[in-house]
């Protein structure tokens, strides 16, 4: 990596710290904002996370853990459990415009960075 780019992420990094010591996100620990990072890449491959997949995330956090993360999420508004398709018998996970609003706000920095 030179060292421009190496520049160039430290500064991006700088940036999502300083986002993220804001708002809904103030105070999330590592694994909370990676369980959500997860839940919005399946958001944008097209398959929603069901909660019962969201459990077996272990490289993240132990299902108890998850569980409590997952509702730390919602309350702050950054996620939503939904049903798809008249499924009643499957939640999913999504990401609230909130969350989506905060990925398009580092989005933005980014291509600023690049400029």
């Amino acid at each position: 990596m030179s060292s421009h780019a190496a520049q160039a992420y430290l500064r991006l990094v700088k940036v999502v710290l300083s986002l993220e010591n804001h708002g809904p996100f103030k105070d999330l620990d590592q694994a909370s904002i990676k369980l959500l990072e997860v839940i919005a890449l399946g958001e944008l491959e097209g398959s929603p996370l069901p909660v019962t997949k969201a459990m077996e995330l272990k490289h993240i956090a132990s299902p108890a853990s998850i569980h409590r993360k997952l509702e730390a999420l919602r309350s702050r508004g950054l996620i939503d459990h939904v049903y798809l398709e008249g499924n009643r018998r499957t939640k999913f996970l999504k990401p609230t415009e909130l969350a989506l609003d905060h990925y398009a706000q580092i989005s933005q920095e980014m291509k600023l960075l690049a400029g």
